[in-house]
This record gives C-alpha cells, structure tokens and sequence, in this order.
C-alpha cells in the first residue's frame, strides 16, 4: 500500500510582501494500492481517505507521494508553437513564446512544457504544445514550505487539470440568458466549473475593509473552470460578481463545497440532488481526488520542471533506510574495534616471543650483545661452534659440492664446464643444451637450492667469463 497527500495550495496573495507565510492548508491523506490491476483495466480505483482537514504544511502526515494542486487562478494554459530544441536553450527560448500572452514580464515565470496537442505532427519540425505559466517565486515558496516534509515523490499540477471531464451526454446547466445551439451544430464538450469558499489573505483583507458591510457581502468565493481536456481557468469573485458571471460561464457541471451549496447565488448548484457517497471520501475532495489522479497519469502535466525538477537523490527515503545505514555503521565499527584488538594481541604476542628469543640467545651465549636479530646471531654462533669442532655445515664447500655430485649423477661427464665456491654459494657453469630441469629436480632432492646466477662474473669476485652459450647456476644448501 502507498500514500498519497494532496494539499490545495491558496491563491497567490497580490497584497501581501515576500516571504510569503503559509498558513493552514486543506489536505487529504489517501491510502491506494501499489499495483493497482484495476487501473490498468480502465476500471476507476476507490482510493481510501484515511485523513483530511486543515494544517501547516508542518503539522501534515508523512506519505510517499506529495501533490501539491496549485490554485487555477496562479496557472494560465496557453499553446505554442514549440521548436524542438534541447531542455537548456528550450527554458530559454519559452519566455519568447508567451511574453504575447501575459500582461505581466515573462521574466519572472515560470514556464511548464505540457503534452502535444497534434500528435500526428513530426517530431523533427515545430510541434503545438500546452505551455503551463505561473509564477516562479510563488512556487519556489511553496516548495519550500514543504522542504521538511516526510516524502519520497511530489508532483505539482493545476488545479483546472485536477477537475474531472464531464461526460459529453451530461445535462448541461447553462445560464438564462444563454441562447439554445443551433441544430446540426457541433457538440462543445461541457465545462465542469468548480465554486469554493476563498481561503486566502487577499480574501481576508477585502473583509478588513469593509468592515462595517455585513459579513456575507464580503464574502469572496473561487471559481475552478475546466472547459476542455487542456482548457480551464481561475477567478476570485464576490457574491455580486458570481451572480453577474453566470451569465457568461461556460455551460456545464457544477460543483461546490459545503459553503458555496449552502451561501454561493449559483441556483445550479441547488438545484443539483444530493450525490450519493460510495466511499469514505468527503464530497468536498470527491471531484478533486477524481480529476487529480487522471493528471498525474501524464508525466507531462506535472509543473515541477526545469529547475523544479525533482532529483534522483531526492525520491530516495533516506529515513526509511536510517535502520539499515545504522547497523552497516555499526557493523563496520565492530570489525574496525576487532581488527585493532587482534592487532594488539598479535603485537604483544611478537613482543613476547622476541623476548623468549633474546632470553635463550643469552642463555646459550651470554658474552654476545644483541646487536641483531636473535634467531641470525643464534644461527651465526651455531654455525661458528661448528667450525671450531671441526664440523662441517651445510654452507661449505664439501657439504655443497658433494650434494651437487649426487644430484648431477646422470649428467655427461663434459657437460660441466666450471665449477667456483664462494660466500657458501656454489657457481656452476654448464655446457649449452644441458637437461638443466632434471638437475634441479635432483638438486631439490639432494637438498640443494639451484638457481639461475642473473648476475654477470667479475673480476671482483675471481669469476671468468662462461663460454658462449653456457648457463651459470648458484647452488646453495636449501633454507
């Protein structure tokens, strides 16, 4: 199951300097299933409404998904020819396309590019696009505001994409003065046109004006218009205003919340029966909840571009993954607290044995200080005890020569060239083509270490120089 919180941000208040506070907010808490068949079968989902109300965008519950609905009368759907260029020059190039359209600089706003309105077109040449305009500073704030929210997704979308189509066979409720269509005429697809209570700063300052009007004279109410799949419009009016643009709304479906069916001078909404509830979500966020999901099914509606982009670091749930970091943390503490103990350990027991050698070494020799390594001035004392009983060891001469003499038993008797002793290391010069892999197999054998003498004779060490092709070998008493 996944989460998703919409939140109706208010009206961009024109009265009012930077930084703009946000105050309680209206929000719904709707629980939906992760993969939803349903969806895919073209059957509409009953989402479940698990909370609802008004609240600081600091006080709202955690969810995966954030959708912030962006008040209609702050976004201007406009089209364009747009020319198929890279992201970086095309937010460049967008102010070029509507600075015709607004009233206001371009400079300042911020230009959402919708989906293609001519499909059949080339995607090579210019393509007629729904650009979506608001303000940028007004939703740099908004985002801000919701920096510390718990979320890992979050979407932006106009609140007249958000109202649902109405059927093409509905009955439309049009104003007195409208004239009937024409017979043969072409069918106009019906607007849907939402009215809700204002609940903005802007509505707020109209009634500190006029205070001494009573309340309901001062009421200010929003209007939601959809007229089309990428049509629609925002308008903030007064009572005596609402009653007087009737007449020219577009015909279509009326909706309303508790305050507009109850105080709004729209008889169509009084007109309308009660709307039987099928579910648990409020008839206030039954039509927004409807028309925001079949929104959010293109990518392309989303407002949160360019620069709003949400980046991949910023869908990841870094708190959802706080258990786990925490344990590697811990984990790899461990082994770092481990290893440097086992060092230690390993480091005293060196100590020890070093000094158990030192202690024997001065047992055996006490005369001898330990200038070196003990086991190398042992091994030299030994060998010095040896040569003053008369024994041989196993690095003189005729402890090597004799092991070589075994191990060469199979060689022709021409094929030892040279034969030199030096530093208790035995250099052998034999005759080119000799079967030198045997020899050093039987070398091995007979206890002897044969390898190639890499190091050229020289007269320094009394050396001659080998015959042409001939191999040079060291032979030394295995280790």
């Amino acid at each position: 199951m996944s989460t998703t919180l919409y939140v109706r941000l208010p009206q961009r208040p024109h009265d009012q300097p930077q930084p703009w506070q946000f105050g309680a907010m209206a929000f719904a808490l709707v629980r939906t299933p992760v993969a939803d068949k349903s969806r895919r079968a073209g059957v509409p989902h009953a989402p479940e409404l698990l909370r609802e109300g008004h609240a600081p965008a600091g006080e709202m519950p955690a969810a995966d998904r954030l959708v912030l609905i962006v008040a209609a009368s702050d976004v201007l759907l406009a089209t364009a020819m747009v020319p198929p260029l890279p992201p970086a020059r095309l937010r460049l190039a967008l102010p070029n396309l509507v600075e015709d359209m607004l009233a206001t600089d371009a400079a300042p706003c911020h230009i959402a590019l919708g989906p293609a309105l001519d499909p059949a077109a080339t995607a090579r040449g210019a393509r007629r696009r729904l650009l979506m305009v608001t303000d940028r500073a007004w939703l740099r704030a908004a985002l801000d505001n919701f920096a510390e929210h718990k979320h890992r997704r979050r979407h932006v979308v106009a609140a007249q994409l958000c109202l649902p189509l109405a059927p093409a066979d509905v009955e439309q409720t049009a104003a007195p003065e409208a004239p009937p269509s024409a017979p043969g005429a072409i069918p106009v697809q019906p607007a849907t046109l939402m009215v809700e209570a204002a609940a903005t700063a802007l509505a707020q300052s109209a009634s500190l004006l006029d205070a001494a009007a009573p309340a309901e004279s001062a009421r200010m109410w929003q209007v939601t218009a959809r007229t089309g799949q990428y049509e629609g419009f925002g308008l903030l009016l007064g009572d005596q205003a609402l009653a007087t643009w009737q007449a020219l709304a577009p015909a279509g479906q009326w909706h309303g919340d508790a305050a507009a069916r109850a105080h709004a001078p729209v008889p169509a909404l009084r007109a309308q029966p009660p709307v039987a509830r099928a579910s648990r979500i409020s008839e206030d966020w039954r039509i927004w909840l409807a028309g925001a999901e079949d929104c959010l099914r293109d990518p392309q509606l989303d407002l949160a571009q360019f620069e709003f982009a949400q980046g991949r670091m910023d869908r990841w749930n870094l708190r959802a993954w706080r258990l786990p970091l925490a344990l590697a943390a811990g984990l790899l503490l461990v082994q770092i607290l481990g290893m440097n103990l086992q060092w230690l350990m390993l480091r005293h027991e060196a100590s020890r044995i070093e000094a158990a050698q030192v202690d024997l070494l001065h047992t055996a020799f006490p005369n001898v200080p330990p200038i070196a390594e003990p086991p190398l001035l042992m091994r030299r004392q030994v060998e010095q005890l040896r040569t003053a009983s008369g024994r041989s060891v196993p690095g003189d001469f005729l402890p090597l020569a004799d092991g070589f003499a075994r191990a060469a038993r199979q060689l022709p008797p021409d094929a030892l060239l040279q034969l030199d002793y030096r530093a208790s290391t035995l250099y052998v010069t034999l005759k080119p083509g000799t079967n030198t892999g045997a020899l050093r197999d039987a070398a091995r054998q007979a206890g002897l270490q044969m390898e190639d003498d890499r190091n050229p004779p020289d007269a320094a060490r009394g050396g001659s120089t080998p015959p042409q092709g001939a191999t040079r070998w060291t032979v030394k008493a295995a280790s």
